[in-house]
């Protein structure tokens, strides 16, 4: 086991800002390769859960059959008696964690919000929720609209100035991810 847990560090350090819950959240998702599982369980090792399933998990390899990797994790969340989070809250965790990778600076803001957008939040129905602007329900409306803007500014005729006003929708966005952030944290 100690031999396992000095080896699971270094693939932790492959995708440090994930954490536990918002590995599960992209698990219910349906965004967690099978290869990710032992990000998971490191994850899960790391933030003091204590299971025979999750230590063998952390220990494995993203190349191990992925049949075995499926059976560990079911077995860890079983053991652990882990209630999954409802897809809602899942997408929010998944998110979140997304969000952190964009502010550690290991995602590009651009692809993190992509990642958030098509990936995360659409893999529940928010526009079902929607009041006057899509993702309003969760305080992504205008984080949303500048990653639309970028794109429109982007896919119009490329020159200087558009160069330059897609170079501030992007820093624009960046702090809107920030306030995002607070948001996620206050419960949204």
């Amino acid at each position: 086991y100690l031999t396992k847990k000095s080896n699971v560090c270094c693939v932790r350090n492959l995708n440090a800002a994930m954490t536990f819950n918002q590995y599960l959240g992209k698990y219910v998702c349906g965004n967690l390769s099978e290869m990710d599982y032992p990000e998971l369980g490191v994850a899960g090792i790391i933030e003091g859960f204590e299971s025979k399933y999750l230590g063998i998990l952390a220990g494995m390899n993203r190349t191990d059959e992925t049949s075995e990797l499926r059976k560990y994790l079911k077995w860890t969340i079983e053991e652990l008696n882990i209630e999954l989070p409802k897809k809602r809250d899942a997408a929010l965790l998944y998110s979140n964690g997304i969000v952190d990778e964009i502010l550690n600076e290991e995602k590009d803001v651009i692809d993190g919000v992509y990642e958030i957008k098509n990936f995360a939040l659409d893999s529940y129905d928010f526009r079902t929720e929607t009041k006057k602007y899509l993702f309003d329900s969760i305080g992504f409306e205008k984080a949303y609209g500048l990653f639309v803007e970028y794109y429109d500014l982007k896919d119009s005729f490329a020159n200087e100035s558009n160069q330059n006003l897609m170079t501030e929708t992007k820093a624009e966005l960046l702090v809107e991810i920030k306030n995002w952030k607070l948001k996620l944290k206050n419960g949204v």
